[in-house]
């Protein structure tokens, strides 16, 4: 209802004799019908709150999780207070809520954005635009980073499909039938796309550069092995205090 009046829901509570027109109401049905069909909320209203910034989302790009911001915390407290200005990668940016977040905390550093997804390049260039930074971030499509130069990268940062067939199939429906299944599931259990951005990671980023992954909360271990030949392994918790934010550097 805030939406449609274009209003705060605080002044709906606070003026009980506020009234709709028939376009209003008939508007209004419209959208608690797509919610009671287990729409999510973000995709109704078409936006999201993230690390204290608002993001356009749609239908082609993931909702951004309170979870995530663990992913934007732990590569702010390795490079906020650097002197030197760094670059980062994005791989996988969705609705470019990470790579915008970073851009916006942290005004010394220039990134590169990138996604499989050409509509969901296009959110995430739109989210760059309204929050007044496309000069800093270049986004592109691309297969986890394909196209950058080796070696130019001081950090990247990555929400990668994680889930297995089998978590998929237990997620609610809310998740399932309406956000992008190529930006949750990932083969071979789950790991197939950490398996494949080692190896791109390795190659892209300077000596002693820095990955941060979001991962599931049981596949800490698994990630770590397949790691195994970084160094400076750090693991970072959520809110709910399970395993989220896997981060380690490259010696290669």
């Amino acid at each position: 209802m805030a939406l449609i009046l274009g209003c705060t829901q605080e002044k709906i509570l606070t003026c009980p004799d506020l009234v709709l027109g028939r376009e209003d109401v008939s508007r209004f049905m419209g959208l608690v019908a797509r919610r009671a069909r287990g729409e999510p909320v973000a995709y109704i209203t078409g936006y999201k709150e993230f690390f204290g910034y608002d993001f356009a989302v749609d239908k082609n790009v993931l909702i951004p999780r309170p979870d995530t911001e663990v992913l934007v915390e732990a590569a702010l407290s390795h490079f906020k207070s650097s002197c030197r200005d760094p670059v980062f990668a994005d791989i996988g940016t969705g609705s470019g809520a990470i790579a915008v977040a970073i851009a916006l905390e942290m005004p010394s550093c220039l990134g590169l954005a990138c996604d499989i997804s050409l509509p969901a390049v296009r959110v995430a260039r739109l989210n760059a635009l309204k929050h007044g930074i496309l000069d800093r971030i270049c986004f592109f499509r691309s297969d986890l980073g394909m196209g950058i130069k080796p070696r130019s990268l001081d950090f990247i940062v990555s929400n990668p499909p994680y889930l297995s067939a089998e978590d998929f199939s237990g997620i609610s429906t809310e998740v399932s039938g309406f956000e992008p299944l190529n930006a949750l599931v990932s083969p071979e259990g789950g790991l197939l796309h950490f398996k494949r951005l080692e190896s791109i990671a390795c190659s892209l980023l300077k000596e002693n550069g820095t990955v941060f992954l979001e991962m599931g909360k049981d596949q800490g271990i698994q990630v770590a092995d397949i790691f195994s030949q970084w160094k400076d392994v750090a693991v970072y918790k959520d809110l709910a205090g399970h395993d989220r934010v896997f981060s380690c550097v490259n010696q290669r």
